[in-house]
């Protein structure tokens, strides 16, 4: 048997069976490498009629003066081999600090995954054996450890999709052999004759002479790619166990007491483990020491450290994890009346005051019935009274004893009618004010 064929037939019974995905999606390129797993894929299909639907999807870069024609490419080839066809065009504008590389992967797998997710399907790329040997010299020169080394992974997941990489024992020797032998055209990239860009650089200037020397080195690089993910993968399973048992009580948030009782070494293996829980990009050496310089900070103090798109905090016994918001949190105060639907987008609550009891979250004793409300951000010096509270305290002092972090202090809303305090409304928390009066009126919050 062919050893693509073979390739795809064992890979793809593990891809359904462990997986179930409703479709196989094709990451089309219209290079040699996709052009020839879509064929493959489309001829073991009409042997294993068990195997999923299969389509292709073509992402639009517009980088190249030739995208549209490669997208048309593309769309004729789909309709020689009778497989549906789809194409997106991604914007690629790298942010600071970004590769025009790095975007462009970025963008092209959001827009790969979005598909999937509609189409409840797995995404099926043509990595390939000599892909897999320049990701581990890449990652040799960035001084990568077990993780890094691991190289691309068979199965793995992205946004919840199940992405499947066929191809990767079979070198690009045998996928062009296979090409010829079945008289496919392909296009090529003129990009990639440009070795300013590191893979092509090594593609171009360092593997052949690799291959020259060594020719299985495609191979036993592979291998031990191979046994770094098999290592890697029994450490995550012991960081796991930890982790899950006294670490993190919840996803986000890990104990600096249980940590510090762990060796420094295992400290930043826990770390690393606990970031990718957190789909946070891997930190460099520097910064997991400066992560454990947090660890060891006075309890009144408040380190934080920027890891890109995410801020990691420390407040009293735990490192937070918090993902920047797309735009700053912001709220302007508003009026309203008994009976009005209110939406509050900055705490995701849908909040009514009415007269009746029916659904409420609880209930308010006022001085005036028909008042209007006034929903605002308050400021942290005004002076509070909970329900149940012996005396006011300025709104920071609450907050303070109700152990809500500083960087959440500012969010927080105060309900007031006639000047008077009602309840305090936060993104988890409705606290109820001492009040009191003639008049009963309830409130209702639902989550938006």
């Amino acid at each position: 048997m062919d050893p693509i064929y073979h390739a795809l037939k064992t890979h793809l019974a593990t891809v359904v069976q462990e997986h179930h995905p409703q479709c196989l999606i094709v990451g089309l390129s219209g290079g040699v490498d996709s052009v020839v797993l879509l064929h493959a894929l489309s001829v073991v299909q009409r042997c294993e009629p068990n195997l999923p639907e299969i389509s292709a999807v073509y992402i639009n870069h517009g980088l190249s003066p030739n995208a549209d024609l490669w997208q048309q490419f593309c769309s004729t080839f789909c309709e020689s081999v009778r497989v549906p066809f789809t194409a997106y065009p991604v914007d690629v504008s790298p942010g600071p600090r970004e590769s025009l590389e790095a975007c462009a992967r970025e963008q092209r797998y959001a827009a790969l995954t979005r598909h999937a997710k509609s189409a409840n399907g797995a995404i099926l790329t043509a990595h390939h054996q000599d892909d897999q040997l320049e990701t581990v010299l890449l990652q040799l020169k960035r001084g990568a450890g077990p993780k890094g080394l691991s190289g691309i992974p068979a199965i793995s997941t992205m946004h919840s999709v199940i992405l499947s990489r066929p191809l990767l024992a079979i070198s690009r020797e045998q996928i062009v052999a296979y090409a010829r032998q079945h008289s496919l055209r392909w296009i090529e990239d003129e990009s990639n004759m440009d070795d300013s860009f590191d893979r092509n650089f090594l593609r171009q200037q360092i593997i052949p002479s690799l291959s020259a020397r060594w020719p299985a080195v495609g191979q036993t690089v592979s291998r031990s790619a191979g046994l770094c993910a098999e290592q890697q993968a029994l450490l995550d399973e012991v960081c796991d166990d930890h982790l899950n048992n006294g670490l993190c009580y919840q996803p986000d948030r890990i104990s600096v007491t249980q940590l510090k009782s762990f060796s420094a070494r295992w400290q930043r293996a826990l770390l690393r483990r606990w970031l990718e829980r957190n789909q946070v990009a891997m930190p460099g050496t520097k910064q997991l020491e400066q992560i454990q310089y947090m660890l060891r900070a006075k309890p009144d103090a408040q380190p934080h450290l920027v890891l890109g798109r995410v801020e990691l905090r420390r407040y009293q016994n735990e490192l937070h994890c918090l993902h920047k918001r797309v735009s700053d949190w912001s709220f302007e105060s508003l009026e309203f009346n008994v009976g009005e639907d209110v939406r509050i987008a900055p705490v995701g609550q849908r909040l009514s005051i009415r007269h009746q009891a029916n659904d409420a979250t609880l209930v308010l004793n006022t001085a005036v019935s028909h008042s209007e409300f006034l929903l605002q951000r308050p400021v942290l010096s005004v002076a509070l009274k909970p329900a149940g509270a012996a005396h006011h305290k300025p709104l920071k002092q609450w907050l303070k004893q109700w152990n809500i972090p500083p960087w959440e202090r500012s969010e927080w809303l105060l309900l007031s009618a006639a000047q008077q305090p009602l309840v305090l409304i936060s993104k988890e928390k409705v606290i109820p004010l001492s009040n009191a009066g003639q008049y009963s009126l309830y409130i209702r919050l639902r989550p938006l």
